[in-house]
């Protein structure tokens, strides 16, 4: 089994060393991304963390180099942190993962990058209430609390409104980044429900909320995407097919259930969570009915043509709606499939 563990310092001298080596936008070093990730406790980036710690990118033959960076919301007062965008635009990374919708969005304004596969098909975000909201019935005229208005996770929220019978304009739709931040406004009382992800799921159901719902209620919408720039990814194309050929290998490794022991020492490890704790948040990735891993290296345009119909129900895009192929590079995928 190969484990790379860092500590905070040898992360960010890894980032250094990536910044100063990438500087100049050249070619990537033979078989070595750098990857930039802003959240490293998440429990999305598990097939990535499984792929390292099981060896399946050792034995594909490519070194994932994790960068970290500080998303704004989680920045200290004044501090002006560079973003993953522009170190991906000035050739500091090679490789990153965003949002679906706010891909479509950048690359609609002229960035130039292009999704590679699936990082996370429909991740499980909960809807949960404070102990006197029953049901959603309950909401009416009450504060819920999301992400930003163009984020896939308030997309989503809110279409899991409208299947309980909810329209936009029965609630107050509060704007919070970061699921701490959600979850401190559902403890303080000001909000009366919370879109949430795991783990403070599990912290708010302890403070004594309840899950009305769950995200992946509404259908299968591509979440999460490994987004490269096309240009720099075309000559560096056998890493990228590597890339995604481990991390294929690591969601068959995380669904087999003889591996469920391993991985949720795994995940103990790198979430910093207890068993118990671990075992319930796998519980939902593990459940067939969440499709919450991809379902193939391969990205399926039939789930990308639904995700961008449901931005458009919502009006985060208009028509004429835009093809997939404009943001999706499906040769990559489909080659790691072979």
């Amino acid at each position: 089994m190969a484990m790379h563990l860092f500590c905070p310092a040898m992360a960010m001298l890894i980032a250094l060393a990536a910044m100063a080596c990438g500087s100049s936008g050249g070619a990537w070093a033979a078989d070595i991304i750098r990857y930039g990730i802003d959240d490293d406790q998440n429990i999305n980036r598990l097939p990535q963390v499984v792929a390292e710690r099981e060896g399946f990118f050792a034995h594909e033959g490519v070194e994932v180099q994790t960068v970290p960076f500080t998303v704004s919301f989680r920045a200290p007062p004044g501090a002006n942190p560079i973003t993953m965008r522009e170190a991906m635009s000035k050739g500091d990374i090679d490789m990153s993962r965003e949002q679906f919708p706010l891909l479509i969005n950048d690359v609609m304004a002229g960035r130039k990058v292009v999704a590679v596969s699936v990082a996370s098909g429909n991740p499980v975000y909960f809807v949960v209430a404070r102990p006197e909201i029953k049901s959603f019935a309950d909401l009416k005229g009450k504060t819920l609390t999301i992400t930003n208005p163009r984020d896939g996770i308030t997309v989503w929220t809110r279409k899991l409104l409208a299947l309980h019978g909810l329209a936009d304009t029965d609630v107050t739709l509060k704007n919070i980044a970061g699921s701490q931040g959600r979850l401190a406004c559902l403890k303080s009382g000001e909000c009366a429900a919370a879109s949430l992800a795991q783990p403070s799921v599990l912290d708010a159901i302890e403070a004594g909320s309840h899950t009305l719902g769950l995200t992946n209620e509404i259908g299968p919408p591509l979440y999460q995407f490994d987004i490269v720039d096309p240009t720099r990814a075309a000559a560096n194309r056998d890493a990228v097919i590597k890339y995604i050929r481990a991390t294929a290998a690591a969601v068959r490794f995380i669904r087999d259930p003889k591996n469920r022991d391993e991985v949720v020492k795994i995940t103990m490890a790198y979430m910093k969570e207890p068993e118990n704790r671990s075992r319930e948040m796998l519980t939902y990735i593990w459940d067939p009915k969440n499709r919450v891993l991809p379902q193939q290296a391969g990205i399926e345009l039939e789930g990308v043509k639904a995700a961008i119909a449901l931005l458009s129900e919502y009006d985060i895009l208009k028509p004429p709606l835009p093809v997939p192929e404009r943001f999706i590079d499906t040769a990559y995928a489909e080659a790691a499939s072979r």
